[in-house]
């Protein structure tokens, strides 16, 4: 057994040395990887009586890290730890859990000037510490345990390389399309005068993806993008423009969901895998400057703007709801960044503003969303 576990890690550093991208910092997620497959062995191979079989649990073990390392080096997977890690959380438990501190040497990216719709948080130095609040789901500590990836710039560019994702809706979904490109290292400041339907690209991951941005308040133009760029992934919203029920569903059944459907066609036609996804929308928060930190109570924060009804906020809940008992019954394929049940626990993110918008480079949480669907759906 002592043989056998040594073997394990003299094997590990010679491929992590000579084969495996990042080199010796794959050597303990390599090790483990395969101690936990020698220990499974050993549990299935004590039913079987011959000793010899069950002595060749560290053999096996060693032989399935080599195939698996052939697949690293030459597959589309660059990273053992992303095997060795917990399972990712299903998509559908994400949005239950709560908020956790995080500090960081730096923040993630400083944001320019002229991004008007978003604001610098507050006493923010781009010089100093970063300190932040992450999403933990309660999934992640429930039986089995899972792994919310939240979001990596290398993850990203290896699942979206020569793939193209746009994000259209309101000023908030434009708003994640800024945080997500100064995620992928886009420095460019906007225009100061700049159309409020303004479409803008940006080339990341080296220039092997592009990402599109677009305010469409009533998703209008969703048809002219699929037709001029033809998107991988499309991320969906109408946003915190109110309008009534009827004439949101009118316009969704009659105008967006029969583009999406022609679109997801064509991609089944030309073999391509297409990803719709959409994110629910999330209220704004009544007197927001007196909070500085994030609520832990679903039931407050709604309590809140209930008894304050700022600008039709108050409907959002219901209306995420139409939409998504609307796309169920719609032949569509799609995943729900269900980002309500998330940000509506976040007052302290407006930075003032307007109790709608929030600050840069504090949320970042779309992205996250966005990084953990596209890892499962593309991973499946």
């Amino acid at each position: 057994q002592s043989v056998g576990r040594w073997g394990i890690v003299l094997y590990c550093t010679i491929v992590a040395s000579l084969w495996l991208p990042r080199g010796f910092k794959q050597l303990p997620a390599c090790a483990i990887f395969s101690l936990r497959t020698m220990a499974a062995l050993r549990v299935g191979f004590k039913s079987v009586k011959s000793r010899l079989v069950w002595r060749l649990a560290p053999a096996t073990a060693t032989a399935i890290t080599l195939i698996l390392t052939f697949y690293l080096r030459f597959g589309s997977i660059r990273d053992i730890g992303d095997i060795a890690r917990a399972k990712l959380c299903p998509i559908e438990t994400i949005k239950l859990g709560h908020w956790v501190s995080a500090t960081y040497d730096h923040p993630p990216y400083t944001p320019m000037r002229g991004e008007v719709q978003q604001r610098v948080c507050e006493n923010f130095d781009p010089q100093s510490t970063f300190h932040t609040w992450e999403w933990e789901p309660e999934a992640a500590h429930g039986p089995g345990g899972c792994h919310f990836s939240g979001f990596e710039e290398s993850s990203y560019c290896r699942i979206m390389h020569n793939k193209t994702l746009a994000i259209l809706g309101d000023s908030i979904s434009f708003d994640h399309y800024l945080a997500l490109s100064h995620l992928l290292g886009v420095p460019r400041a906007l225009p100061r005068a700049m159309k409020k339907t303004a479409l803008l690209t940006s080339w990341v991951c080296q220039n092997s993806s592009l990402l599109i941005g677009k305010r469409d308040f009533h998703l209008n133009s969703v048809g002219q993008i699929i037709e001029e760029f033809s998107p991988d992934v499309l991320v969906l919203n109408r946003g915190a423009h109110y309008v009534p029920d009827h004439e949101l569903l009118q316009h969704m059944n009659e105008k967006v969901f029969p583009v999406l459907h022609e679109w997801q066609q064509k991609c089944m036609d030309y073999r391509k895998r297409c990803f719709f996804i959409w994110r629910t929308t999330v209220p704004g928060h009544p007197n927001c400057t007196m909070y500085t930190q994030p609520s832990d109570s679903l039931d407050e924060m709604e309590t809140l703007i209930r008894l304050h009804p700022t600008y039709n906020w108050d409907k959002f809940s219901a209306q995420n709801e139409l939409v998504l008992d609307a796309l169920n019954k719609r032949n569509l394929e799609y995943e729900v960044m269900d980002a309500y049940f998330l940000n509506i626990l976040r007052p302290d993110m407006h930075n003032g503003n307007d109790c709608l918008h929030t600050c840069l480079p504090e949320d970042n949480t779309y992205s996250a969303l966005l990084n953990h669907i596209l890892q499962i759906k593309y991973h499946d």
